[in-house]
């Protein structure tokens, strides 16, 4: 092992010129430089550092964070405003706009039969209804489908005629108004 760098002989570096090496001031070459590298000026520099500090700011901020959020419940609030308008537009039917050829024709007379039936089931349920045996005339009654619509009123004995107005629904009474009052609701 002693041996093993007998031969090789160790060359030292000749202090005369690492001493030139270390006191010489080496010039800046911008010929050489040009082609490799990019030469940023101070102030430039100094403008790109202020403006990655404020994309560094922006980029850790909670509402960047959340764009993806934010850009989503936009879309989802447009998207439903968008097929609100076109229901309202084309599907949900106008109930102020309605073809002239949609309606039929139906009597709205009664016959005599009926009439008195009607007269008599809206005579009781008012009875019935208020808990008294008024005195109780049947004015109006016209049909409009299955619905039966009358005006009339009744009187009591110390303060005179009550109007009321009745709806019967396939014979039996759905509403009762008297004084703007409902009595009877279904």
């Amino acid at each position: 092992m002693k041996n093993a760098n007998l031969d090789k002989t160790i060359v030292f570096i000749d202090k005369k010129a690492e001493y030139e090496g270390k006191n010489r001031t080496y010039k800046l070459r911008l010929n050489e430089l040009k082609g490799k590298n990019k030469i940023i000026g101070y102030q430039k520099h100094k403008k790109n550092k202020a403006h990655e500090a404020k994309k560094q700011k922006l980029l850790n901020s909670k509402l960047y964070k959340f764009r993806k959020r934010i850009i989503g419940a936009l879309v989802l609030v447009l998207s439903l405003l968008v097929i609100s308008f076109l229901w309202n537009k084309f599907y949900k039917p106008s109930y102020t706009e309605s073809n002239k050829y949609n309606f039929k024709v139906e009597s709205e007379n009664i016959s005599s039969s009926d009439i008195s039936t009607y007269s008599s089931i809206i005579k009781e349920s008012i009875q019935k209804t208020l808990g008294a045996r008024y005195s109780v005339e049947v004015e109006q009654l016209h049909k409009n489908g299955n619905l039966i619509f009358s005006k009339g009123y009744f009187t009591i004995p110390n303060k005179g005629d009550i109007n009321f107005d009745m709806i019967l629904q396939n014979y039996s009474p759905s509403s009762l108004k008297i004084n703007g009052k409902e009595y009877i609701k279904k």
